[in-house]
């Protein structure tokens, strides 16, 4: 079985680091992490990494909605799992930027729930 690859963009280096400890050690995913969107569309248009899920913070520098859309447009991408992890409601975005993906507050307990959905999704 092939290793799951996971774009982590956070920009909260707790949250991010934590999630990448557990992505990595519990899940056993390879994590591609950047700590903000403008960081994560260098990587992507540089390095074209082949990943399986992107988790996308919202609010930030660079914000994971540009990474989104730069996901769902890209043809090496279109089928991937992007989850947005935010600390604002799903109400307070536009819809468009949520079309196609999973939205997980970020709150105690979100980082499981990620996992859940990830472990659901990739296997």
């Amino acid at each position: 079985m092939d290793k799951k690859t996971i774009l982590l963009v956070e920009d909260d280096n707790i949250v991010r680091q934590s999630l990448k400890m557990v992505l990595e050690t519990r899940c056993g995913y390879e994590v591609i992490e950047a700590a903000n969107g403008i960081s994560a569309l260098t990587i992507l248009s540089k390095k074209k990494p082949s990943i399986d899920a992107a988790i996308l913070d919202i609010m930030m520098e660079g914000h994971g909605g540009s990474v989104g859309n730069y996901l769902k447009k890209n043809p090496q991408y279109e089928n991937i799992l992007i989850i947005y992890h935010s600390g604002l409601g799903k109400h307070q975005f536009d819809n468009k930027i949520l079309e196609g993906s999973l939205f997980i507050h970020k709150e105690s307990g979100s980082i499981q729930k990620i996992v859940e959905t990830l472990t659901e999704q990739l296997g």
